[in-house]
């Protein structure tokens, strides 16, 4: 019998391998497999079975299997294999990246015992030896190595290894009553231990020493006198579910949100909503009514939200409707924690996953609903690695389960609305907040006429200024948002004029006044501030611009009394962070709040009335063809910050082009006149989505060879394009950030009409261009990254 094995390399090929007579009866498609691999052993995935080998070759076996059950199931590995051939992506890389990680076999070198008696002249550590068959760790037996060899020749010890894990399950001692107690002359301590487990069955010993103090004699005592049970049992590592939440009751849904359930919930097998709700419109409710209707079908739910921090707002709000059978699922827990929640999915203890892009991959049984949140998010796109779009994916996993897909954004990706416009997808749209507030104002100020004054909070107009001051005045929350963390992004020698910059990076430093260092945003390295320029070696530099850090400065001279609080990946560096944040300005404790673009993700809060960008331009000017898109989205979301509760909102713009037809949009709050526009401009221009692309990049250490080779491979692929396909090849180019991390980097973009005509010269390209480390070369199917 033969399988097809799928290896974690960065090959896109599967290996054939002969499974064993032992093994026959146990493999099974889905399960990790231990096989030989060159000099090497590796854990791989069995993805086909009896399939037809290469001829001539003679295969190597099997060596275990290391699952007692499929690891994935059917779908999910149909799944990612298609998942692979879709991005020209190794299927063993895309199956690892979809199994927990950290569950993976270490092989530890190791010796054992045989049964061949010892010799009188044999050493004292071996005649110590546990017992026959017992390995030991060669870590362990340094001391001895010299004489190891010796004692293998000598048929006394053999080679092995043991076997381990990077995570095993977590266990804690437990105990339970097994037997009345006796009548005694008189009660103990230890008889109450006794009766409160007779009341509360099996019980953690944390939990018992949580109620009787000093208890371990006691429990000895139990235990001796055969009335309790001692045992270790596994428990689940779950850092969201540690705090106790009040259950809530569904508020009434207005029309839309009744019409949008009843509508979503009729839908019978594989149907794709867009579900297009401005801002504070109720999306949440209309996914926890739906999802209610799922699981009362007897189906689960699926829940993908862009970005970790969103992930225990949402949890806390599902586990107050949903109870707490809900898996959690996203790379900022540990790898203990994501095997537990994976193994709850995989097991069928829970119904409802949320997480972000990779929980795509989650193994709930009878999936019925897969919902994702703010679809618009580009970091649904996978930035390294297998480069998948989780969005799409999310619609291909319900085609293929039979599911339904809800997309939900108060800002649809144009992607989405074009597959709207042409049937792909159903849309709904929600155009009221059930609260009854309005949508905020919003009104932009022209820096060319409103230019702030050169004081320390330059960044800050006069018509903000006033009606910053304004909302203070009567109790009420501001927000400011732009999008630099840091306090200056750039730092300039008023000598020369030299720009300090990352020496791995084509980027500026940014100075972060805090940690008083310089820090490069892209590769993170960072330097303490010279005291004279490198270049002309003048003493000082200038920091002419600007960041986060600077805003809150400024804020604090302007108005300090105010509360002042800043939100960006400096002050929220953990979960536990950044809800501190979120938790002090949900309770009125924070005035004014700072922040990057962390504050325009779904927050909610009730006293904001005032929200101010202080730079429009800065995402406008980006050498991106999404770059309006990305604005437009962007400056939406935070100006639905405003405004949420009883209180009408305001929204203050920035910016020195007024009349950008991207603002001029979000002003006057016309999604469907912007889309229209930019649809338009993408054809004629024929970039996504009126046509599929691909960018090639090329990246190494010598930028010549990197530029040599960008070139003969668009050399190749024009040579494949004949005169009638409809292709455009663009480069090759350096790429706007043509140095990251130490790689000179240059890329191509292509782009055609036909998917298939472009897979069709895709596949002409010569599989080893990707297995070269250097240069390196790098296809991203439906690209979102051009920087």
């Amino acid at each position: 019998m033969t399988a097809e094995i799928a290896l974690p390399i960065p090959l896109r090929t599967c290996f054939h391998y002969a499974i064993p007579e032992a093994l026959d009866a146990q493999a099974q498609p889905g399960m990790r497999v231990l096989v030989p691999f060159g000099p090497r052993k590796m854990t791989g995935y069995l993805v086909r079975r009896n399939t037809e080998p290469p001829s001539q070759i003679a295969l190597q076996p099997i060596i275990g299997i290391l699952d007692s059950e499929p690891t994935f199931t059917p779908q999910i590995l149909s799944f990612c294999l298609w998942l692979a051939d879709y991005y020209c992506a190794a299927p063993g890389e895309v199956l690892r990246g979809a199994h927990p990680a950290g569950n993976d076999p270490i092989f530890i070198p190791a010796v054992r015992r045989t049964a061949q008696a010892l010799a009188p002249t044999a050493p004292e550590w071996l005649k110590n030896w546990p017992k026959e068959g017992s390995p030991i760790a060669l870590t362990a037996l340094k001391p001895y190595a010299k004489e190891i060899p010796h004692a293998i020749e000598s048929g006394w010890l053999e080679r092995c290894h043991i076997t381990k894990t990077k995570v095993e399950p977590k266990t804690a001692l437990s105990y339970r009553a097994i037997a009345p107690l006796p009548l005694r002359k008189r009660p103990l301590k230890c008889d109450e231990i006794h009766r409160w487990l007779i009341e509360h069955g099996v019980s953690q010993l944390t939990e018992i020493k949580q109620v009787f103090k000093n208890c371990a004699p006691h429990i000895k005592r139990l235990l001796e006198e055969h009335l309790i049970a001692e045992e270790e049992i596994e428990i689940e590592r779950n850092p969201f579910f540690a705090a106790k939440i009040e259950r809530d009751r569904p508020p009434q849904l207005n029309a839309a949100q009744q019409k949008a359930v009843d509508q979503i919930s009729s839908a019978q097998g594989y149907c794709g909503f867009l579900l297009h709700g401005v801002t504070g419109s109720g999306k949440t409710e209309v996914y926890l009514h739906v999802i209610e209707k799922a699981l009362a079908r007897g189906q689960s739910a699926l829940v993908l939200v862009p970005e970790i921090a969103l992930t225990p707002q949402l949890v806390r709000r599902f586990r107050a409707r949903l109870g707490d059978q809900i898996a959690v699922l996203h790379s900022g827990l540990t790898p203990g924690e994501r095997l537990d929640q994976w193994r709850r999915c995989r097991q069928g203890l829970v119904q409802v996953a949320i997480g972000a892009r990779s929980s795509i991959f989650a193994p709930l049984r009878n999936l019925g609903l897969i919902i994702v949140d703010e679809e618009h998010d580009p970091s649904f796109k996978q930035a390294e690695g297998v480069r998948y779009q989780g969005r799409d994916m999310a619609l291909v996993r319900g085609q293929r389960e039979n599911a339904v897909v809800i997309l939900g954004s108060a800002t649809p990706s144009l992607e989405s609305a074009h597959n709207a416009r042409i049937g792909k997808l159903t849309r709904i749209s929600l155009t009221e907040r059930p609260t009854g507030g309005r949508l905020p104002r919003i009104e932009m100020i022209d820096l060319r006429c409103h230019q702030p004054p050169q004081d320390r909070a330059a960044l800050l107009s006069l018509p903000l200024r006033h009606a910053i001051s304004e909302t203070l005045a009567r109790g009420e929350q501001a927000i400011l948002f732009l999008n630099r963390r840091g306090f200056s992004n750039v730092v300039i020698c008023p000598s020369c004029g030299q720009v300090l910059e990352c020496n791995s990076c084509s980027i500026s430093y940014t100075w972060h006044q805090r940690s008083q260092l310089l820090r490069c945003h892209y590769c993170d390295a960072c330097r303490p501030l010279p005291d004279h320029c490198p270049h002309c070696g003048h003493p000082g530099f200038e920091m002419p611009g600007q960041g986060t850090e600077r805003v809150e400065e400024a804020l604090s001279w302007l108005w300090p009394n105010a509360r002042i609080a800043r939100l960006d990946r400096d002050t929220a560096q953990t979960a536990r962070h950044l809800e501190d944040i979120l938790r002090r300005m949900n309770q009125g404790e924070i005035d004014l709040l700072i922040g990057t673009q962390m504050v325009t993700k779904g927050h909610d809060f009730h006293r904001v009335t005032l929200v101010g960008v202080l730079s429009a331009d800065i995402s406008l000017s980006f050498p991106d063809f999404r770059s309006s898109e990305r604005t437009f989205q962007l400056l939406t979301q935070v100006a639905g910050r405003a405004g949420r509760g009883q209180l009408p909102g305001r929204v203050f713009i920035q910016t020195y082009n007024p009349d950008h037809p991207c603002l001029q949009a979000i002003r006057d709050q016309n999604y469907a006149q912007f889309a229209q526009n930019e649809l338009q401009l993408r054809q004629l221009r024929g970039y996504p989505p009126s046509s599929y692309a691909a960018v090639l990049r090329i990246e190494g250490h010598q930028s010549d060879a990197v530029e040599k080779l960008a070139k003969e491979i668009a050399k190749r692929l024009r040579n494949h394009i004949a005169s009638t396909d409809p292709i455009i090849l663009r480069g090759p180019t350096l790429a706007p950030i043509g140095l990251l991390r130490g790689k000179t980097r240059f890329m191509m973009l292509i782009t055609s009409p036909q998917r298939s005509a472009l897979r069709k010269l895709l596949s002409t390209m010569d599989p080893a261009l990707f297995q070269r480390s250097e240069p390196h070369v790098i296809l991203d199917i439906d690209p979102y990254d051009f920087l």
